[in-house]
């Protein structure tokens, strides 16, 4: 099923999304590593993250982990999210990566139609996606 989306691109579209999906989705090293070399070509599969954050729409709805119509309730999901992956993140994330400049800069790319996106290896080898995604009533 198509669904009509205001892409993440510079200009704003005529469609403008009445909520907003929050996706997460996360494996160990070993399945980002197979599906890095038997799922290459398969960008459509269910199981892989998308290329193209817009791509998120067209993913199993099993990623996704909160709808909200709110862009602000959007964006505290995404930055709670961000914060719980830097807690267990593999590496110490950098002083200089501030949460609340964070939230300023998603809230405004998710009311512009750029849809925020991040990622972070965690402990126990695991990769964490996260990402905002705005639709409109037509995608349920």
């Amino acid at each position: 099923m198509a669904h009509q989306i205001a892409p993440d691109t510079a200009g704003r579209s005529a469609v403008q999304p009445t909520h907003y999906h929050c996706y997460r989705w996360s494996a160990s090293g070993q399945e980002w590593e197979r599906l890095g070399r038997q799922d290459t070509l398969d960008v459509a599969s269910p199981e892989r993250p998308p290329v193209r954050t817009v791509d998120w729409l067209i993913k199993s709805p099993k990623f996704i982990a909160a709808v909200h119509v709110d862009p602000a309730a959007a964006r505290d999901w995404l930055i709670a999210e961000w914060d719980a992956a830097c807690q267990r993140a593999m590496n110490p994330v950098p002083e200089w990566v501030d949460s609340r400049e964070r939230a300023v800069r998603a809230l405004r790319a998710i009311e512009t139609g750029c849809w925020p996106s991040y990622s972070q290896w965690i402990t126990g080898g695991v990769v964490v996606m996260m990402s905002v995604v705005g639709t409109d009533g037509r995608c349920h």
